[in-house]
């Protein structure tokens, strides 16, 4: 790149040398909106075309947002060949120039900090006597909230993901809130894992924010709400007799909670040990039992934080 750069230049400098070219060349202007706080920097370059030790090389900014009759710049600096190029210059506030060369073609370099202050702005740049060279600044926006995703569980963790909505260079991280335990974690990924064991019985509020170079940011677009424990108890237990058979039924457990059942264990009075029904699942067949007999069974619902209370029901 600094090999490409420096043939530029001198093929500039033969061209203007040769032909008494009267031009300004400016590098590194872009449409693309600024980051804040990332620092830029722009050279200006070129000479007036007559030959003599007489070029001016001229910086001047102007807030483009005032009337467009007004084309006075807020602030100019300029640099009369062979000037001393050791020393910057600052013009207003923000930006500082420095001249890298004093001889045919001039050269000088703009340096700045984007600032929501400069929006707008316009830097000018030219060799007194060529056609001006101006370069608008444009903030970057406020990058967008991303959107959150279902929550995922495994056996000891929960996964909260988004969708980001802006493919801005912006970007800095990712700022995630948890409010029930006031915590916020900030990440470059579009995930994360929280402990399982950490959010038994709590109530969680979950939103994500992208967060951008100087710390900017849109409020969260939603927020994910939801009491991470163990299922509440099965509803609508039903034993029925079938011949010697008993058929149980039941239902989900009434109020939501996080996470999903991902089982449920039939107790039945004649057995040790309980037996695992895979959700969905709400049915289970007890075969060969004594007819007419006093028979209870129980049912619980499972899932990753632990196993909920038992309903029972009893049929004689």
């Amino acid at each position: 790149m600094k090999k490409a750069a420096f043939c530029l230049l001198v093929l500039l400098c033969l061209l203007l040398s040769v032909n008494g070219t009267s031009m300004t060349l400016f590098v590194g202007c872009t449409s693309s909106p600024l980051c804040l706080s990332e620092p830029v920097s722009y050279m200006c370059s070129g000479e007036n075309g007559a030959g003599l030790d007489d070029d001016v090389l001229r910086w001047g900014i102007r807030d483009s947002s005032r009337s467009s009759n007004d084309n006075i710049p807020n602030g100019t600096t300029a640099y009369v060949e062979r000037t001393d190029v050791s020393t910057p210059r600052i013009i207003g506030t923000y930006f500082e120039t420095i001249l890298t060369s004093s001889a045919d073609p001039m050269r000088s370099n703009i340096s700045f900090s984007p600032v929501l202050a400069i929006n707008n702005y316009t830097i000018l740049c030219d060799i007194i006597g060529t056609t001006p060279f101006g370069c608008s600044i444009i903030i970057a926006d406020v990058l967008a909230a991303p959107v959150s995703t279902d929550i995922k569980f495994t056996s000891d963790t929960l996964i909260f993901s988004w969708t980001p909505q802006s493919t801005s260079p912006c970007l800095s991280h990712y700022s995630v809130n948890v409010t029930s335990i006031e915590y916020t974690i900030n990440t470059t990924n579009t995930s994360l894992s929280l402990p399982v064991h950490s959010t038994n019985d709590t109530k969680y509020s979950i939103s994500v924010v992208a967060v951008a170079t100087a710390g900017r940011y849109m409020d969260p677009t939603s927020k994910i709400i939801f009491i991470a424990d163990v299922p509440g108890p099965v509803t609508d237990l039903v034993i029925n007799w079938t011949g010697f058979d008993i058929y149980v039924t039941w239902n989900y457990p009434p109020y939501f909670v996080s996470p999903y059942v991902s089982s449920y264990i039939v107790y039945p009075s004649d057995h040790y040990t309980g037996i695992t029904i895979p959700a969905p699942t709400t049915t289970y067949n007890i075969p060969d039992v004594t007819v007419r007999s006093v028979y209870t069974v129980g049912v619980a619902a499972v899932n990753v934080l632990g196993t909920g209370p038992t309903a029972s029901a009893t049929i004689s």
